[in-house]
């Protein structure tokens, strides 16, 4: 039997080589499981209006109906859709502004808007989001308003309802 002496061949490395590197590759330990992840989410604040006042239009007589301009502020950190606006009391709850302490506001309503889609933006940068609607012909004075009511301006306490506005 003759001995061959000298080098292997290159065949005959790579595949030496190749055994070892499937060998260390299958050593390797693998691990599954399961397990939970949590998550938080924010609370949401309440909306308020924000006087608009000395932008109001004096479209309110006895025996018409009435403009009504509101203006909403969002402190949330996500942009709100106001779908309802509703009288937060009753009618005798309306107060005219103070330069007109002699008129009774009998006669003086709010009809509750239903329907809406007032969108308003998030807070950004510390500040709130805001938007500025009207409500036409949401207010209507009735022939009962005494002539001291002339060029009153009315606070009409409201309730809003909305939710989130994703988009």
């Amino acid at each position: 039997m003759k001995f061959i002496t000298g080098r292997v061949p290159t065949t005959l490395m790579a595949t030496a080589a190749a055994v070892v590197v499937t060998s260390m590759v299958f050593a390797a330990w693998t691990s599954n499981g399961t397990g939970s992840a949590t998550t938080k989410a924010g609370s949401s604040s309440a909306l308020s209006t924000v006087d608009a006042s000395a932008s109001t239009s004096a479209t309110l007589y006895p025996g018409v109906d009435g403009d009504v301009k509101l203006t909403i502020s969002n402190p949330n950190p996500f942009a709100v859709r106001v779908t309802n606006v509703s009288l937060n009391g009753t009618n005798s709850d309306i107060t005219p502004d103070g330069s007109h302490s002699g008129c009774d506001p009998t006669g003086v309503s709010f009809t509750n808007q239903t329907g809406l889609s007032i969108d308003v933006p998030g807070k950004s940068g510390g500040t709130n989001g805001s938007a500025t609607a009207t409500l036409t012909g949401a207010a209507s004075m009735s022939n009962a308003s005494v002539n001291a009511c002339q060029g009153a301006t009315f606070t009409i306490p409201v309730s809003l309802t909305g939710s989130s506005n994703a988009s």
